[in-house]
């Protein structure tokens, strides 16, 4: 399962040293939230402002010298965060850009939030990898995490800088409402 993966993303993040996660924060993002928000190693702050969080975590990555992971919701919320990404790619300045976003069949349907974001940032990132939608097999979890280790990695080699991690998730987080019946017993 997927969720599962998004559970271990966090977990890898810390093994490799990342001690900061700045999350700005989404329904489609939310699993991703909470995964780093419940690892305590890793201290979360959340900018709801995706360019300033950007920013924000620009700042944080060149003074710790390690990777930041910048967190966001899918669609158009992750295109802010491309002013920041281009002067860490420039300064080398490590970040593990982890943008929520939509199944690869809701993408470019002229709908609200469906943009495609695979390879959003162009040249301004050393590598950019897509995860599978689906965890059917422990092939594609092994794989998984290859692609989390590989862009940390990538991220904190010479010369340092951004990579991203574009994460289909089938469904948003959202709280099941309670039925008037339900909420009498």
């Amino acid at each position: 399962m997927i969720l599962d993966q998004i559970n271990d993303i966090a977990s890898i993040c810390s093994g490799h040293g990342i001690k900061t996660a700045i999350i700005s924060p989404g329904s489609r993002s939310a699993p991703l939230t909470l995964a780093f928000a419940r690892h305590p190693a890793i201290d979360c702050k959340v900018i709801s402002d995706e360019r300033s969080a950007a920013f924000i975590a620009l700042g944080i990555a060149q003074q710790q010298k390690l990777p930041v992971v910048l967190i966001c919701t899918s669609g158009s919320a992750a295109l802010n965060y491309a002013p920041a990404i281009a002067e860490a790619y420039y300064q080398e300045i490590p970040l593990l850009i982890l943008t929520a976003d939509r199944p690869p069949e809701w993408i470019d349907q002229y709908d609200g939030q469906t943009i495609s974001q695979n390879e959003i940032y162009g040249n301004h990132v050393k590598r950019s990898f897509t995860f599978p939608s689906a965890v059917s097999n422990e092939d594609v979890k092994w794989h998984c995490n290859r692609i989390i280790n590989e862009s940390i990695l990538c991220s904190s080699s010479i010369p340092f800088g951004p990579v991203h991690i574009n994460i289909p998730l089938r469904a948003p987080f959202t709280l099941k409402k309670r039925s008037a019946r339900a909420m009498m017993k």
